[in-house]
């Protein structure tokens, strides 16, 4: 007569995991592996929003350079201005003083040598960021 199945005894070490533990395990590195994507998918978005930014910002200088080395442009023209890169859009806007303390869209009847332009780049594109202003004065060299 034999006696019912007994199992092997087990040594020590052999023992296993449950599936409980595994389960666990699973959840735990499942989690971690979410946390890294979500860091990796912010540094990414954070990324190209300060590549814009840095682009709109050397586009803006080189723009400033061309206004500030132009002559002077009296109340019928315009300063000259790069091409910007794909992805970016230059505005001029002339203010002109009257020669009293204020600057106005219209040049007055005697134009008074003095100018601001405002220089404004704006980045387009799927995830444009803020525009990027910068004013320049001009004045009318009087060393003529």
């Amino acid at each position: 007569m034999t006696g019912p199945a007994r199992r092997p005894r087990l040594r020590r070490g052999e023992e296993g995991e449950t599936l409980i533990e595994v389960l666990v395990a699973v959840v735990l590195m499942g989690v971690a592996f979410a946390a890294i994507l979500g860091g990796m998918g912010t540094a990414i978005i954070s990324s190209a929003a300060q590549q814009k930014v840095t682009g709109a910002d050397s586009v803006i200088r080189s723009a400033a350079e061309k206004v500030v080395s132009a002559p002077y442009v009296s109340c019928a023209g315009g300063y000259p201005t790069p091409t910007p890169p794909a992805g970016y859009t230059v505005t001029v806007t002339i203010e002109y003083w009257d020669g009293v303390g204020t600057f106005g869209q219209t040049c007055p009847t005697a134009d008074t040598g003095v100018q601001k332009v405002t220089l404004t780049v704006r980045s387009t594109g799927p995830h444009p960021v803020g525009d990027a202003t910068l004013e320049v004065v001009k004045r009318e060299s009087m060393l003529s």
